[in-house]
């Protein structure tokens, strides 16, 4: 990853250096903070692509709504107000290239690191303006929170950490929505208890489809002493890959883990990481996901999945629908 983004990045690092950007990463999106703007931001994106595909019969859902929505709303909130979409899209699936680029492709490389310049020479200019003019946004948070009075963190310090945000922020939640709502697409008793009562059942199906289908589905780690797991000894040093998506379908903690159920109550996923790594943006993504999705069941209530064209799951490492096509039915206004 630091091929790619830089060092140091909020990932990879531990101690003083990962205080010191958690310190300015999380004001923006601490439980309260995020209840009192995520709201109205994540509905004025998700309303107007709502509009968009009011009267086409049909639509593919993440294409034309949960990725724009995951994607604008971490922009809105980072503070990158001049950024359109499908820029946004590229950069997200550019970084991708480096961030899985297990086998060192050069092709691979190459677009990232071509993205990630980009970014970059994209974003300074905001956060030369913010270091002298702070406002609301989490990327001017980054610069002063926590700092002496007249200095900023460093640009270059952030910069790594900014692109590591912006691949990890801009679609997992988009990807996330779309797989709840494939499941619930899929056990139709299940939908009809959500629209029935959303506000108890679209944070639980939420919650279960994160289970279900982690959107990022390893953590790297460094073990620091020799450690023994499951009978085999993993040497101090070690590189090891934490597969999420894995252990949200333990089936010796799971009942039946491969099956999507919104009442299950068997404890928490994995899919926002654990430990010092917890991931700063978990109460932003999981509104966005609750709210993205139950502004679309508030406007098609009777969407259903188009016959012959049933969402295939794509990737390990990011995983999500490759396409969501349905049938929008009655709309409602």
């Amino acid at each position: 990853m630091s091929v790619s983004f830089g060092k140091p990045t909020i990932l990879t690092t531990d101690g003083e250096t990962h205080k010191q950007l958690r310190q300015g990463v999380d004001p923006k999106y601490r439980p309260r903070t995020v209840a009192a703007y995520a709201g109205d931001l994540v509905r004025s994106i998700a309303e107007p692509f709502l509009d968009r595909i009011v009267n086409q019969g049909s639509a593919e859902l993440m294409a034309d709504y949960f990725e724009p929505v995951s994607t604008l709303s971490l922009a809105r909130s980072l503070g990158l107000a001049g950024i359109d979409m499908p820029t946004l899209r590229r950069w997200f699936y550019g970084l991708a290239q480096g961030a899985i680029n297990f086998e060192n492709d050069p092709k691979r490389q190459e677009i990232a690191d071509a993205i990630s310049a980009e970014v970059g020479d994209a974003i300074l200019p905001t956060l030369e303006r913010l270091a002298r003019q702070p406002d609301d946004s989490a990327l001017s948070h980054m610069l002063h929170d926590g700092m002496p009075e007249g200095t900023t963190r460093p640009i270059d310090f952030l910069m790594p950490s900014i692109k590591v945000i912006l691949l990890g922020g801009m679609q997992e939640p988009g990807h996330g929505a779309g797989s709840i709502l494939a499941g619930l697409l899929a056990h139709p008793e299940q939908l009809r208890q959500v629209l029935a009562d959303p506000e108890t059942f679209v944070p639980r199906a939420v919650d279960e489809g994160l289970r279900w289908v982690a959107p990022i589905g390893t953590q790297t780690r460094q073990t620091t002493r020799a450690v023994e797991l499951g009978g085999v000894t993993i040497p101090a040093g070690a590189a090891v890959a934490a597969l999420v998506a894995s252990a949200s379908r333990d089936e010796s903690r799971f009942a039946d883990p491969d099956r999507f159920d919104i009442n299950r109550n068997e404890g928490n996923h994995a899919a926002f990481g654990f430990g010092h790594h917890f991931c700063s943006g978990r109460f932003f993504a999981r509104e966005q996901m609750c709210l993205a999705v139950k502004l679309l069941l508030q406007r098609f209530p009777d969407l259903s999945l188009v016959p012959g064209r049933e969402p295939v799951f794509r990737g390990w490492e990011f995983r999500a629908p490759t396409t969501l096509h349905v049938s929008l039915g009655v709309r409602h206004q």
